[in-house]
């Protein structure tokens, strides 16, 4: 069994906890160390006696400094074609507000966002987070749950979001925002809405803070 933390270039080797590969199923791990807080795609992959390798299985690994600084930003972007999955001619205005931090000693960061597309009837609020990434002195990330008008998704749980802003990093120096918004049933995922880039904002600001 192997492991690797970008996106599959480099494989290191993970331990069966027992200490050997006997039996058809095994419990496995691997202690690793990180030098910079980001958002990580950590994979996994087995390979069978026979040398076969099976397919990868991937998913996100947050590494944060949970004193490492906080995020703010309000203002509007242009949402384009394509973002509301359920009306996707749709474009207009959409407004956002949000904070991100993490208070001292906390494992889970506090704040609160907001985001609405008023020509689509969207308003999307937040009821919790999940983690949030500062990377150097411009750069956030960070993933949480909430509800749209109010409302959960239709698997009666909150939906999920994950919001990318960029401090002054999109051309000529704009701030930059991302909103992906969807629920999950089991393994598949429903996409609500997601602007699919690093926006250039119309109007307001993001900061994020270093401390």
């Amino acid at each position: 069994a192997e492991y690797s933390l970008d996106e599959g270039t480099t494989w290191n080797p993970i331990a069966p906890v027992d200490g050997s590969f006997d039996s058809p199923s095994e419990d496995v791990g691997a202690e690793f160390s990180v030098q910079n807080p980001g958002v990580y795609e950590a994979c996994v992959r087995a390979t069978d006696s026979c040398g076969s390798t099976g397919s990868q299985e991937c998913m996100l690994l947050a590494v944060y400094d949970p004193v490492g600084g906080f995020v703010t930003g309000g203002g509007w972007i242009d949402s384009p074609e394509g973002a509301y999955t359920l009306a996707p001619s749709l474009a207009g205005k959409a407004s956002f507000g949000f904070v991100s931090k993490y208070k001292k000693g906390a494992s889970v960061p506090t704040g609160n966002t907001e985001f609405n597309f008023k020509a689509g009837g969207l308003n999307f609020h937040s009821d919790t987070y999940d983690w949030l990434v500062v990377t150097g002195s411009d750069y956030a990330r960070f993933k949480g749950s909430g509800t749209i008008n109010g409302l959960q998704a239709p698997n009666e749980q909150d939906y999920k979001f994950m919001l990318w802003a960029g401090d002054g990093t999109g051309v000529d120096g704009a701030d930059t925002f991302r909103i992906k918004i969807w629920w999950e049933e089991g393994d598949t995922e429903h996409l609500v809405y997601d602007n699919g880039m690093d926006q250039a904002i119309g109007g307001g600001s993001i900061v994020v803070h270093t401390k």
